[in-house]
């Protein structure tokens, strides 16, 4: 059986099973799979996923980015589902509204192959929050950014306008 990609909850540092190290050092120590950033039970953790891991975000944010997603079972696909939505506060949304004003910084650290990239994960969850602060910098990536940026911010900018 194939694994689920090594940016799995079981090789994140925010799983407390890994004692705030990230890699597959700690995959047969005790305890239970607990996501720390998000205060949730990891059931099957090489096959959970969120833009907090390491390979997406490597300089350890605590604040949950986006859902947290699942293996739907393809692995011609490698395809993800939405297991647990991302929790709503202003402390996210403003989290979230920093990171999408400074998403080139973001970019080059985004080339893991496996799931959505990171920059995606930040303009679909402030459209699914339908947060209108975002409408101004979602426009501007729109009008001024390459096809790859630009199509998750008009998505994003359709789901805020409904």
């Amino acid at each position: 059986m194939p694994n689920g990609g090594s940016d799995c909850c079981a090789t994140c540092w925010f799983n407390r099973t890994n004692r705030g190290e990230a890699g597959y050092q700690h995959r047969d120590s005790p305890g239970e799979d607990h996501c720390e950033v998000r205060d949730l039970s990891i059931e099957n953790p090489f096959y959970t996923y969120c833009a907090n891991h390491p390979h997406r975000r490597p300089d350890r944010d605590p604040i949950p980015i986006g859902p947290v997603e699942r293996f739907a079972g393809d692995y011609s696909t490698n395809a993800r589902e939405v297991w647990q939505p991302s929790p709503d506060t202003e402390e996210i949304r403003r989290h979230l509204l920093d990171l999408l004003s400074e998403i080139f910084l973001h970019i080059p650290a985004d080339r893991y192959p496996i799931g959505p990239s990171l920059a995606s994960v930040i303009m679909r969850q402030l459209g699914e929050f339908r947060e209108p602060r975002a409408v101004r910098d979602l426009e501007w990536i729109c009008d001024n950014c390459p096809d790859f940026l630009a199509k998750p911010a008009r998505a994003a900018l359709e789901q805020i306008q409904e």
